[in-house]
This record gives structure tokens, C-alpha cells and sequence, in this order.
């Protein structure tokens, strides 16, 4: 069988880095960790400032989160607002600080929560030393009105800013303060029996893998030190996801020619046709992959993605192609099979990318509800200018469940082919003496 592999990647050596980063994610729970994990039926509330907010807009955090459960069903509500503090203060719109807080109790009351995942003290950070009491206060005092919820709580700690160098100025005087925030943050989840995750170190561990001083632009996980980018997202999520509980499904076929003899881990194989030096089979995963990276990612970003492992032993001599779903992926010889060439999947299986478009889609749909760009006529001051209008907005409440049906069905991985093929010598080999 003749395979155009000009269409194959070759392996690179740099894929050795690609092991260390998935270890590094899939290794057991830290002793330090509380154990959690999402229940099915849960509807999850993510609140907070602008990092919880963006949250929506790349959906990596909530593809993962969903797809490591396939079997549950898990939903989340985004109420994330851009400048937001423990006072709900950046909710107010044309209100008080009261009317904040009111917006903020129910937003969180109308969504019917059983567990709310809670990030604030990056605003209340600039305050310094000296808002930490005051900071402490508010936070308590939000939490015993989220308590009415009977949700299970976890607070999260704001990540640290990021050096990016100049022109840029040095978050480091940031950076100590927000170490007394998260501290505080700690003490209030450790006194009430919250689980606890620090993103403020977990971050500063990626951030520790560049080796420059200041990381390249094309190295560095925030626009502007702060915010994170698509790319720091989609780095981030696992990391996230880690501190809640979940631990990677390693993935791996291991195929001996020798005796015809197979090995997997994560996944189900079935229908096994090997013959000569080829071989088929179908698979059903336990989980979906990883989703693949976005477009613009950095130097070597690609390989930050946790990567599946396969194997072939006793090949003859010779460069072989392995396809998915008649797809090609990678190229390689008898001798880099036999060691186990790694393959990022989420790049050739396009379902955990349907579900993250329909996780998003579902996420608009619900930021339209909850936050209408006209409400200051439909709910506010003006309303007697067009609240008439207002009996449209439950009308997002249908579009919603379905997206939610959708994200269901794409969450359940399904069956996928693969072939590894000898690849026919290209004809300037063929000429070489």
C-alpha cells in the first residue's frame, strides 16, 4: 500500500519534554491537597473578577472539567465580572455598593448552585498590608450569605502577576502583597472546612519553566503580565483541574508483531487486524483527549499538551506511518516505535473541539441571560422605555438546555480507527546505492 508520508511529521527528541510536563500533571495528588471531586448532578457556579469571567470566552477549564466525567452530568454557570470584588461592587451598574451585593446574591441564588468555586483578592490586592483586614471581613461576610446555598464551597487564590520585563513594570511589590492575601484566603477556607486551591504557586511553577529572566513574548502566558492569554488558559486548565481533584487518564497501546500481543491503558481496543508488518484496530477512549492548543501558542507550546503513548514492537526495518480515522500523524522508524512515540490526539479527534465550541456557545447563551447588554431599559432606570421587552430573556432558558443535551452527547467518547502502515520508500531512496 502506497502512503503519501510527505504528509507524516517526523518525531522530534523534543517530545522527551512532553513526558516530564505529563508526569508532572498526571503524578498523584500532593499530600497537602484536601481531596474533592465533582458529583453527578452538580451545577457548578464559577465566581469571581475578570479571570473567572474569561474563563467563558476560551472554555478550556470547562472542557476539561466536563469531559474527565463522562459519565456525570456536570453543569456550569459562569458569573464572572471583569473588575470585580467580595462586595460584588463592579455588579452595582448604575447602583450602590448594596445594590451589588444584591446582584451578586442573585445571580448566585437564581443559578442553583451545588458548588460554587470562588476566586477573588486580586482587585482588594492594591490595597496593601492594611486591606487585609478589611478584605478578610467582606469575604466572610459573602460567604455566610453563599451558605443559604447549602453549595459546597472552594476558594481558589488569585495567580501572581507576571514579569514580563520592560517596559513593563516589576510585579514583584504586587506579587508580596498578594502573598498576604492568599494567606488570608487559606486561613478562611482552612477555619471553614473549604477546599483550597492555590493558584498563586501552581501558576508560578509554569512560569518557572522559562529559562530567561524575562520569558519572549512568545513565552509569556498573560497579554500585559496580568491577564491571562488563550494560550495561558489553556496551559493553566489542567492545573486548575489538578488542585480539584482530577488526575490525568494516561493513554497507551503497546503492539508486539512478534506474538501478536497487545497492551492499553485508557482506552478499549477491539478489532485487531495485524498482517505482515500493519496493523488495525478500533478504540473507545475512557475520557476524550486533551483539547489541542490554539492557534498562536509559543515556542515548543505544542508540546506542552499531555500526550498519548504508542508503541509498536518488532517491526522490520523501515519508516511507518500511524493513522487515525484515515488521518495522518506521525512518521516514524522501526526503532523510535519500539521506544513509544508520543501523539498529541486532540489534534486529529475533533470531538473534544466540538465540545469546546458548544461549551462556549452554551456560555454566551447564558451570559446573554444573566447579563443583557440593554438592561438598563430592560431592568433599570429606563424600563419604561422598553420593559416590555424583558419577557424575552427567559427565552435564552430553552437554547440553554439544549446546548446542554449537545454537551452531553459530545462529552461520551465514541470509537476511532487507527493503522500503522510501512511507508513505500520515496524514490530518491530508492536510487540511493
Amino acid at each position: 500500500m502506497a502512503i503519501d508520508h510527505s504528509r507524516f511529521t517526523l518525531p522530534s527528541i523534543l517530545l522527551f519534554l512532553v513526558l516530564v510536563t505529563f508526569l508532572c500533571y498526571s503524578g498523584s495528588a500532593q499530600a497537602d491537597e484536601q481531596e474533592f471531586e465533582l458529583r453527578d448532578g452538580d451545577r457548578v457556579v464559577l465566581l469571581g473578577g475578570t479571570y473567572i469571567e474569561r474563563m467563558q470566552t476560551n472554555g478550556y477549564f470547562e472542557t476539561l472539567m466536563t469531559s474527565v466525567y463522562p459519565n456525570r452530568t456536570i453543569t456550569f454557570r459562569n458569573l464572572g465580572w471583569s473588575g470585580d470584588d467580595v462586595s460584588g461592587l463592579a455588579r452595582a451598574v448604575f447602583g450602590t455598593p448594596a445594590d451589588g451585593f444584591k446582584r451578586l446574591e442573585r445571580d448566585v441564588t437564581e443559578a442553583k448552585p451545588s458548588v460554587i468555586i470562588i476566586c477573588y483578592g486580586a482587585n482588594e490586592t492594591h490595597a496593601g498590608a492594611e486591606g487585609v483586614q478589611q478584605f478578610t471581613e467582606g469575604f466572610l461576610r459573602l460567604l455566610e450569605t453563599l451558605a443559604k446555598t447549602d453549595a459546597r464551597i472552594v476558594l481558589l487564590s488569585p495567580m501572581s502577576y507576571e514579569n514580563l520585563g520592560p517596559p513593563l513594570p516589576d510585579p514583584a511589590m504586587y506579587n508580596d502583597k498578594l502573598q498576604l492575601y492568599r494567606d488570608a484566603i487559606e486561613k478562611i477556607a482552612k477555619d471553614r472546612g473549604y477546599h483550597y486551591v492555590d493558584l498563586y504557586n501552581r501558576l508560578d511553577r509554569i512560569k518557572s519553566e522559562n529559562v530567561s529572566k524575562f520569558p519572549d513574548i512568545r513565552d509569556r502566558l498573560t497579554e500585559n503580565g496580568v491577564h491571562l492569554t488563550e494560550y495561558g488558559y489553556w496551559r493553566t486548565a489542567t492545573q486548575v483541574a489538578r488542585g480539584l481533584g482530577v488526575k490525568a487518564i494516561q493513554w497507551k497501546v503497546d503492539f508486539d508483531f512478534r506474538d501478536k500481543s497487545y497492551d492499553a491503558v485508557g482506552t478499549m481496543v477491539s478489532n485487531v487486524k495485524a498482517e505482515g508488518n500493519s496493523v488495525e484496530f478500533d478504540a473507545i477512549d475512557l475520557t476524550l483527549p486533551y483539547s489541542p492548543p490554539p492557534e498562536f501558542v509559543p515556542r515548543g507550546g505544542r508540546l506542552m499538551a499531555p500526550h498519548s503513548l504508542v508503541r509498536f514492537q518488532g517491526l522490520e526495518t523501515g519508516k511507518y506511518g500511524l493513522q487515525i480515522d484515515d488521518q495522518p500523524t506521525i512518521m516514524a522508524d522501526q526503532e523510535q516505535w519500539a521506544a513509544g512515540v508520543r501523539v498529541n490526539r486532540g489534534d486529529y479527534i475533533s470531538q473534544i473541539e466540538e465540545l469546546r465550541q458548544s461549551i462556549y456557545e452554551k456560555n454566551e447563551l447564558y451570559f446573554h441571560r444573566h447579563r443583557p447588554q440593554n438592561e438598563t431599559y430592560l431592568f433599570l432606570f429606563r424600563k419604561h422605555e422598553q420593559g416590555n421587552n424583558a419577557v424575552e430573556i427567559p427565552q435564552f432558558d430553552p437554547l440553554i438546555e439544549e446546548k446542554e443535551k449537545l454537551i452531553a452527547k459530545l462529552r461520551v467518547p465514541v470509537s476511532h480507527n487507527y493503522r500503522l502502515v510501512r511507508l513505500k520508500p520515496s524514490k530518491s531512496n530508492e536510487d540511493t546505492p
